[in-house]
């Protein structure tokens, strides 16, 4: 006889909700694993949610597992899913469901492991997001891949808007998993130790914390499209592309790639102002229209900004600055 499943389920943001819904419609989840944080608006609403529906939530120590193992010994978890986890499950946790741990991760693994896989395949203009379903070893997103399914990026997306697609595509991706399993049609699949582009292989890319000189504009090398990847790519939580200002540095929140054949003119230069074409900017290979300007004032249209900030055409925005792309 087959043992009835029972997940934990680990994770510190309510975009886990849909997995919470999933997992107890087949009547499978045991309890809901938090992270130790300070209180936040996220994990308040998934703390609620979880109170009002009687699902217990235990935490995760970073100290030690060994009071989480008893706790979730007492609830019959025999089965753990992570998703949006922002801890390293350690051996002895692992250990204590025999190896049956699973990680959620945006990425076709093994390219992009690591904590930011959707900002940095947004900031490269990625159409499609692949959401790996594999399991959880000590080495972070090395673990064999059970199943897959792949995801079209919008070109207006923002890494909010997708983790949020992302979020409503798990359920599909949980039962994707378990048809297979019961089908016996599952066929785990070990990581590949390189990436193949264009028939080439490749090192993995890592998708490291977000530092703030990844988010530079740098109006001598970046091209239009990469600047508006960029911007969108961390629109809201990560505030948007930075370009330098005067002694300031302002967060642009979104922008748009234009046409402009105007050679000699140098990147970073304001080619235009009008209260209804907006503030265009020339590029390294055209130009972009700055749609949303974030700064210590307010929110600004690219027009407006302009008029309160004393910028015309011919002006520069911003002196050159450094950054990697």
């Amino acid at each position: 006889m087959t043992m009835e499943v029972k997940y934990a389920l680990f994770s510190s943001s309510c975009l886990c909700l849909t997995a919470v819904q999933y997992l107890l419609q087949r009547g499978q989840l045991s309890c809901v694993v938090l992270i130790e944080a300070e209180p936040n608006p996220d994990l308040v609403q998934l703390q609620r949610f979880l109170h009002h529906h009687q699902i217990p939530m235990l935490q995760y120590k970073t100290e030690s597992d060994d009071a989480l193992i008893a706790d979730l010994d007492r609830l019959g978890a025999n089965s753990g899913i992570a998703y949006l986890f922002k801890h390293k499950l350690r051996a002895k946790l692992i250990d204590f469901f025999a190896g049956d741990v699973l990680n959620i991760h945006p990425s076709a693994l093994p390219d992009y492991r690591g904590p930011m896989p959707v900002f940095w395949q947004l900031k490269t203009g990625a159409d499609t997001v692949r959401l790996t379903l594999h399991k959880v070893a000590e080495q972070l997103d090395t673990g064999d891949i059970a199943t897959h399914i792949d995801l079209p990026v919008h070109p207006f997306d923002t890494s909010q808007c997708f983790h949020q697609k992302i979020a409503q595509a798990v359920p599909a991706l949980l039962e994707q998993f378990a048809q297979q399993q019961a089908a016996g049609t599952l066929n785990w699949q070990a990581q590949s130790e390189y990436i193949e582009m264009d028939g080439e292989q490749f090192e993995p890319r890592y998708a490291a914390h977000v530092q703030v000189e990844d988010l530079l504009i740098d109006w001598r090398h970046h091209t239009s499209t990469e600047i508006v990847n960029l911007a969108r790519a961390a629109n809201a939580e990560l505030g948007g592309a930075r370009f330098k200002f005067r002694e300031g540095m302002l967060q642009l929140m979104q922008a748009s790639t234009m046409e402009c054949k105007l050679a000699g003119i140098k990147p970073g230069t304001i080619l235009e102002l009008d209260r209804i074409k907006g503030l265009l900017v020339k590029t390294v290979d055209g130009a972009i229209r700055l749609d949303t300007i974030l700064t210590e004032q307010g929110i600004f249209d690219g027009y407006r900004f302009a008029v309160l900030f004393g910028l015309e055409p011919g002006l520069e925005v911003a002196a050159s600055s450094e950054g990697r792309m």
